[in-house]
């Protein structure tokens, strides 16, 4: 019976290897990691990209082929496809190392490879199904994290991702290798595990075409709140009959978040113990957007923006009402070149910056790379982190249209600035390297209130406001009261949370006593980077304060 077990435990030992080593990726002549993100078209090209940089660092195995039969013996060897492009593409010899006969004075060959091989894992970019896929220890090596860091804190306070702020200079990653606004946005708990894959702000896209049929002057790039009235009344006169059905509309929706931080108010308190919504600042933003919209019409209600569903066969797709001319002013990121270039008859385009009340500003975020803790391979994953601040990733994203790319350097080369193929940009590209770099700020992000349920309460408040079920002022209320609620029952129930949460209010308390006082405050109490920066514009801060360890 022994002999039976033992000849059983072979069996399944062999078994057991000859899995594994049929496994495709056993197979494979090189490591290979994967990266968690949405299968967008561009994914291809940021792959290959990364191979290609590879060969051209050096930063794979050289070999030297002597011989047809090592080059036999290299052709044989299980490489993937993608490698196998990348390798042709990298070295001299072209799709001649791997196709026909190599005349024998061309030996010896040296032929140069990636480190490793990245594949896409798309199936897994669910946010729930990263964190189930995290805590279970079998991610995907690179994880994107989506929204200008909102992702990446619920990724990291899980314990899932690798801290990276001891490799990140080394790897040419660190904060200082992109834009300083979008710094907060890399850090969790005063580390950072994140590296900006590229970089969006929102602003109003404006369709010069349109303005010059209407007879109407092209919108200043910085305009009050005052002088965007103005100017939308003025168009939506000239462009709709008197007595008609209005069709054509200044902008496709107020950007209450801009405009309310321009007035020196946030979604938070400076230390994100307290939701501000019921500010009176914040309400007469609300009330400006109710006026705007069904007083003066500026921008479609709701009632005419479902009309746009089922008339003009446009499918209530805003980015063709502006194309069309129905928006003089269209709301979004850099990203909207990707479906403007493709409109059959190109518009002639500029770009403003958001109303303001005194405070110019855009919301920074974007598209984030981190490295899974459990990772197999870590510093191939850092290392194609590396490759997102490199020269040729950079070039993609100013190709693509996509959005800003990771290094602020690269926006001043004149392919950005003025593409050659797109002449109807030109003017629009420093328009958007400016803002990242003068009045860009981080989103707020309370660690006592999760994010996605700020931005429900904010919707449903601008929605009973617009729906005149409730008053400006009551929406403001009843927001604010609810997420404090959200935050009051998270530190209830979380005693480490609420231990921070008791110093962060005695912080905020002496911020309130030294601002009653006219003085300024430490710059490390500020722990909302929309606070430091209202205070930094403002003289507010304490001088000679090291900035050593600030997000």
């Amino acid at each position: 019976m022994k002999y039976l077990f033992v000849i059983l435990g072979l069996l399944l030992t062999a078994a057991l290897w000859l899995t594994h080593a049929t496994e495709p990726q056993a197979l494979d002549e090189l490591p290979v990691i994967h990266w968690v993100i949405d299968p967008a078209p561009a994914r291809g090209q940021q792959i290959h990209g990364f191979h290609l940089w590879q060969i051209r660092e050096n930063l794979g195995r050289t070999e030297v082929l002597v011989n047809a039969e090592e080059l036999a013996k290299f052709r044989d060897r299980h490489w993937s496809p993608p490698i196998r492009r990348a390798i042709a593409e990298g070295n001299p010899l072209g799709e001649s190392i791997w196709t026909g006969e190599v005349n024998p004075d061309r030996f010896p060959i040296t032929v140069r490879t990636p480190k490793c091989e990245m594949r896409l894992d798309a199936a897994s970019n669910d946010l729930n199904k990263k964190l189930v896929q995290g805590v279970s220890g079998v991610a995907g090596d690179v994880i994107e994290a989506y929204s200008g860091g909102e992702q990446m804190r619920y990724l990291a306070s899980s314990g899932m991702l690798l801290d990276l702020t001891e490799k990140a200079e080394a790897a040419g990653i660190g904060p200082a290798a992109t834009y300083p606004a979008l710094r907060p946005a890399l850090f969790f708990q005063g580390r950072q595990y994140a590296f900006p894959r590229n970089v969006a702000q929102a602003m109003y896209w404006v369709n010069k075409d349109t303005f010059a049929r209407l007879g109407q002057p092209m919108p200043d790039r910085r305009m009050s709140f005052e002088q965007f009235e103005e100017a939308g009344r003025a168009f939506v006169e000239a462009a709709n009959p008197p007595g008609g059905r209005r069709t054509v509309f200044f902008a496709d929706q107020p950007m209450l978040e801009n405009m309310r931080r321009s007035l020196g108010v946030g979604t938070f308190n400076a230390t994100l113990t307290a939701a501000t919504l019921n500010d009176p600042r914040a309400v007469r933003v609300l009330e400006l957007a109710r006026r705007w919209t069904h007083d003066l019409h500026l921008f479609p209600s709701a009632a005419e923006r479902s009309s746009f569903d089922t008339a003009g066969g446009w499918g209530g797709a805003d980015i063709q009402l502006f194309a069309a001319g129905q928006y003089g002013l269209y709301s979004s990121g850099r990203y909207a070149l990707m479906l403007l270039r493709q409109l059959k008859e190109p518009i002639q385009l500029a770009v403003i910056e958001p109303p303001n009340g005194g405070l110019p500003n855009t919301v920074l975020t974007g598209g984030q790379s981190t490295v899974f803790v459990s990772s197999k391979h870590p510093d191939l994953a850092i290392m194609f982190l590396s490759y997102m601040a490199s020269d040729l990733y950079n070039q993609q994203i100013i190709e693509s249209g996509v959005a800003l790319p990771p290094r602020p350097e690269a926006t001043l080369r004149e392919d950005f600035l003025h593409p050659p193929e797109h002449p109807n940009e030109w003017g629009v590209h420093e328009v958007f390297r400016d803002s990242a770099a003068e009045i860009a700020i981080v989103k707020s992000l309370s660690p006592y209130v999760l994010p996605v349920v700020v931005q429900r309460i904010e919707t449903q408040m601008l929605e009973a406001v617009m729906a005149g079920t409730l008053t400006p002022q009551q929406a403001a209320e009843d927001a604010t009261r609810r997420i404090n609620d959200e935050i009051a029952r998270n530190v209830r129930d979380d005693p480490a949370l609420a231990q921070q949460y008791e110093k962060d209010l005695t912080i905020q308390k002496q911020i309130d006593t030294a601002r009653t006082a006219g003085q300024a405050v430490p710059e490390s109490w500020l722990l909302d980077p929309y606070h430091r920066e209202v205070y930094r514009r403002n003289g507010w801060i304490a001088a000679g304060e090291d900035r050593e360890g600030l997000p």
